[in-house]
């Protein structure tokens, strides 16, 4: 009587019995994977891996397209700086009125609400706010 073959594959590094199935699978996958490595190969493929240095992964040398460059840093701090200053040139009253359309958030409604003037007014005053804004930070 012919004895019959075990099949084992690796996992974490001690052979495990499996199927004839599940042996055929698991050495197709991997004979398939060597198959398209050696094809990367051939056509010059190049992977960031293989860029590795002592002091630096090759993929961090991949450019990172959404992180604001220092550039638009710089840009946006300065008119932070100039929008705080602007703002601190307010009366008192504009000044809170901005705070909470823009820093807190609330609506025109919700301030309306909160402070009892028409909310019709409340958007008319914050044009007027805004433009003088606007004024105040091109001098």
């Amino acid at each position: 009587m012919a004895e019959e073959r075990k099949y084992f594959v690796p996992i974490q590094g001690t052979p495990v019995e499996v199927t004839e199935e599940v042996y055929r699978a698991y050495y197709g996958i991997e004979r398939h994977l060597l198959t398209l490595d050696e094809k990367d190969r051939r056509n010059g493929k190049t992977l960031y891996s293989d860029l590795d240095t002592e002091e630096m992964l090759g993929e961090e040398m991949i450019p990172d397209y959404d992180a604001v460059s220092v550039e638009d840093a710089a840009i946006a701090n300065i008119l932070y700086q100039q929008l705080h200053q602007a703002l601190d040139l307010l009366p008192e009253s504009e000044r809170m009125l901005i705070h909470a359309i823009y820093f807190e958030g609330l609506s025109e409604r919700k301030v309306s609400e909160r402070t009892g003037i028409h909310y019709m007014t409340i958007h008319s005053r914050k044009v007027s706010i805004l433009k003088k804004l606007k004024e105040l930070m091109d001098q």
